[in-house]
């Protein structure tokens, strides 16, 4: 984008969206910029934004950090979060619910999660999707046999 930073951030904040959205074309905009959608009441701009482009990483863990469910459900539903940040996720149970609904996590964060052995945690995910077998096996052997009985509940008995 060929703006500069005041002007991308009045851009986000004082624009209307027709105008926010033709000035999109001309590349993403800065992490400052992008940081100010987070803080918008109206949404549609930043469903406009994350529909063309990827938050950068720290924007990505500011969203998470920020509780916003109404976020949550707009960028989930069109991104991935990258892995460092999908580890950031595991403490943070209601976005890690949202997430789910629409990705499951990497071997590497499932593995994270039932290790920390947050019993909240875990349930929220696994309500949602399947563990990979790598945590499968973990989960099975640490976890309380109260959170493996409610998983083969989920899993085995009413299936996919």
């Amino acid at each position: 984008m060929k703006q500069t930073l005041n002007e991308q951030i009045a851009l986000t904040k004082f624009h209307s969206l027709r105008e926010f959205r033709e000035r999109l074309q001309d590349g993403k905009l800065m992490m400052k910029a992008q940081i100010e959608l987070l803080f918008l009441r109206d949404t549609f701009k930043f469903e406009c934004y994350v529909k063309k482009y990827q938050l950068d990483q720290e924007v990505e863990r500011r969203l998470i950090q920020s509780g916003r469910k109404d976020l949550f459900c707009i960028y989930f539903k069109y991104r991935r979060c990258t892995r460092s940040t999908e580890s950031l996720l595991i403490h943070y149970p209601k976005a890690l619910s949202i997430y789910a609904k629409y990705h499951a996590l990497g071997e590497s964060v499932q593995m994270a999660m039932v290790k920390q052995k947050k019993m909240a945690t875990t349930l929220q995910y696994i309500k949602r999707r399947e563990l990979c077998g790598k945590a499968l096996l973990f989960f099975r052997e640490h976890a309380e046999k109260k959170l493996v009985v409610i998983y083969d509940d989920i899993w085995m008995t009413y299936g996919k």
